[in-house]
């Protein structure tokens, strides 16, 4: 995009996945917010998007419906065709790869915690924002100095 249209930044958001293009002016990053998975109003932090960086986000609080005090989202568990159970609310990955942040931001959602965070720790292509159903935050070593605005504890390799 910036070779052939003479644009040097911009932010572009594709129904929550995001792309970074260049750094704002003053050469500085993009904040993205992270929106709260249980207050539609409210967001937990914000993370720096450098240029060519991608974010995507998948969470179980935007399609979803309640019946008998269950919430029944989205994403579904392959392994049962229900929706996944994983104790996760939100994962948002950050990567160079938009496709490859969007498809794991689902998969680590469907994998839970512990999984996801072994899977990061096997990988160097990602980093990710992992928010539990307490709302606990968890944050990968690479997003540590990235991330503002909300407590969280680090996941290290």
């Amino acid at each position: 995009l910036k070779k052939h249209s003479g644009i040097t930044c911009a932010l572009i958001n594709a129904g929550g996945n995001i792309k970074a293009i260049g750094n704002k002016p003053g050469n500085m990053p993009w904040r993205v917010a992270i929106q709260h998975p249980r207050d539609p109003e409210a967001f937990l932090g914000t993370v720096m998007l450098h240029d060519g960086q991608s974010a995507a986000t998948s969470g179980d609080y935007q399609r979803y419906y309640e019946l008998n005090g269950i919430r029944y989202h989205h994403i579904l568990d392959p392994a049962t065709g229900r929706p996944a159970d994983s104790g996760l609310a939100s994962v948002t990955i950050v990567a160079k790869d938009g496709l490859l942040a969007d498809a794991l931001s689902t998969a680590l959602f469907v994998m839970g915690l512990d999984e996801a965070a072994a899977f990061w720790q096997e990988s160097d292509d990602f980093e990710a924002v992992l928010i539990d159903a307490q709302g606990q935050v968890y944050v990968t070593s690479g997003l540590e100095d990235a991330i503002t605005g909300c407590d969280y504890t680090v996941i290290d390799r």
